[in-house]
């Protein structure tokens, strides 16, 4: 049985700034995207339904959902 994804739970200031970042003309792509994939998993998204939806592997929406969850645990 697959493994439950790590939880995000973001502040209604990091959600206000994360959806700040996606909404940016000129915030980079790749920033876009990191973005994206931090609200979709504190939207309790899977690692796999992310990576359908944004069109990238579940390997990456796994990397960048525990990415932020370490740097929010420092």
């Amino acid at each position: 049985m697959p493994r439950r994804a790590t939880r995000v739970i973001l502040s209604e200031q990091e959600e206000r700034e994360l959806k700040q970042i996606t909404k940016r003309h000129r915030s980079e792509q790749q920033l876009v995207l990191r973005a994206r994939i931090v609200l979709a998993a504190a939207q309790d998204q899977s690692n796999a339904q992310i990576a359908r939806e944004l069109k990238i592997t579940v390997d990456i929406a796994r990397l960048w959902r525990n990415r932020w969850v370490g740097f929010a645990g420092d």
